[in-house]
């Protein structure tokens, strides 16, 4: 395989003028999540057309896909150089999360450069994400170069709000969007300065809590008698504190290979670090096996934590309340089935000793997801990291916490597949909350590792 450094890069102009694409494309606010204020259809539909037009000029066919009426289209692209060569889709998102304008520090929808950072919603998810593969396609144009691989090229505008038509869409474009590997540029690195590829995800099932005790709140003076729906949630949550104790729960994880294990300990943040970039307090300890790594953790260990809880009002207000709800969220390792785990947990919460036979209810919310996990030792798995290896110098492999429903989606309507997270977030990013930034260096050495990545893959024979 040839390495980057015979091969093409992205030069000064290049990637000034893909500077140039990202401030453009980080002004259109195309907020997805409809309960927004920024929320506009006609934002999407711009955004869209932002990236066909971009795609038609790089020489691509391209097209809208609309899976349902009112929804924002998906943009799918190809260009079939040789049929005698693998065929890479390249997907990213358009879209961006909601802002609150008075926590940011600059206008979210005005790209902004300060010191080595771009800051703007969207300037890193995903936006830099479409940008990396826009640049790295135009440098194999300017160059006058064919592609090497065979490229097809989906992205979509409902990502940030659940991805909730991508099935539709496969369903749909099936025939369209078979490839020999799924490249998803949405990603994130170490650190700026380690090429990343991201080799799993976490599962989700997600579950409301409610325990009522009175037609009413009452004066705490009566405690002594009336029961405390607060005292019986917390029980309730107190058991599922160890989901290693769950009958049943820990049934399907999945072993994780030997090699794989050595290449997450190699990554692995320290405890500390870990510590700190989540703002865990001082003396607090992390949840697991101390004796094994962060990395090797967040792919073995599946996880029970509560996301909210509800009773009366703030302050109080001395009295016991009428009922005390919670949502907690069940965190997936590869090999559980969400749907079994929901029976589980069910048949968990029914074994319990409620406190003061108080009653209860408990459903499961919003989408579902099983967890992934990628073939790091897969042939375009290995050129991905050849690619970053040659572009940032040295290489990890990360898991995710995160849920990402579309690569199951896509594995379970093409088998084959061999799917690669990457992409150009770093630790500073805060993507989803305000003052999202991009590091300009991980934009650019991102991209050099795609360009690098499409070469070698070229190398890689189609199977029989």
């Amino acid at each position: 395989m040839a390495s980057v450094s015979n091969a093409l890069r992205v030069n000064d102009q290049q990637f000034s003028d893909a500077i140039n694409t990202l401030k453009e494309f980080v002004s259109i606010p195309s907020v997805s999540n409809p309960n927004s204020e920024d929320y506009n259809l006609a934002h999407l539909q711009e955004a869209a057309d932002f990236v066909k037009d971009r795609l038609v000029s790089l020489g691509f066919e391209t097209r809208f896909s609309v899976v349902e009426e009112g929804t924002a289209p998906y943009v799918l692209a190809q260009k079939i150089v040789d049929a005698t060569k693998p065929t890479i889709l390249l997907y990213a998102h358009y879209d961006v999360q909601p802002v609150e304008r008075d926590k940011w520090n600059t206008d979210p929808f005005v790209l902004t450069l300060q010191g080595e950072r771009l800051y703007g919603r969207g300037a890193s998810d995903d936006k830099a994400g479409v940008v990396s593969i826009l640049t790295a396609l135009n440098v194999y144009k300017d160059a006058k170069e064919e592609l090497p691989v065979n490229v097809k090229i989906l992205v979509e505008g409902e990502e940030e709000y659940g991805s909730a038509n991508m099935r539709d869409l496969l369903v749909k474009e099936a025939a369209k969007l078979n490839a020999q590997a799924l490249v998803i540029l949405d990603g994130g690195n170490l650190d700026v300065a380690t090429g990343t590829v991201e080799n799993s995800t976490r599962g989700i099932v997600t579950f409301e809590l409610r325990v009522d005790a009175l037609e009413k709140p009452t004066h705490s003076g009566v405690g002594a008698l009336v029961p405390d729906p607060c005292q019986a949630l917390a029980g309730l949550i107190a058991s599922l504190g160890n989901p290693r104790e769950i009958p049943g729960f820990m049934d399907d994880c999945e072993e994780v290979d030997p090699s794989e294990v050595a290449l997450l300990d190699q990554s692995s943040q320290t405890e500390a670090s870990y510590a700190k970039e989540h703002g865990v307090k001082a003396g607090a300890i992390l949840r697991g096996n101390s004796e094994e790594s962060i990395y090797k953790r967040i792919v073995t260990e599946p996880s029970i934590s509560v996301i909210n809880m509800t009773a009366g009002k703030e302050g109080g207000g001395n009295s016991i309340q009428d009922y005390a709800r919670c949502t907690f969220g069940v965190r997936l390792t590869p090999g559980q089935d969400p749907a079994r785990i929901e029976e589980v947990i069910k048949k968990h919460i029914a074994s319990q000793e409620v406190m003061y036979n108080l009653p209860y209810t408990l459903e499961k919310t919003g989408l579902s997801a099983k967890a992934w996990k990628g073939n790091i030792n897969g042939p375009f798995t290995q050129a991905m990291l050849s690619g970053l290896k040659d572009s940032y110098g040295k290489i990890a492999v990360m898991p995710t916490g995160g849920a990402l429903p579309l690569i199951t989606d896509f594995e379970e309507f093409f088998p084959e597949i061999e799917s690669i997270i990457a992409g150009v977030e770093d630790p500073d990013t805060s993507a989803h909350s305000h003052n999202e930034s991009q590091d300009i260096g991980v934009l650019r050495k991102t991209t050099d590792a795609l360009i690098a990545f499409l070469d070698k893959a070229k190398a890689i024979p189609l199977k029989a």
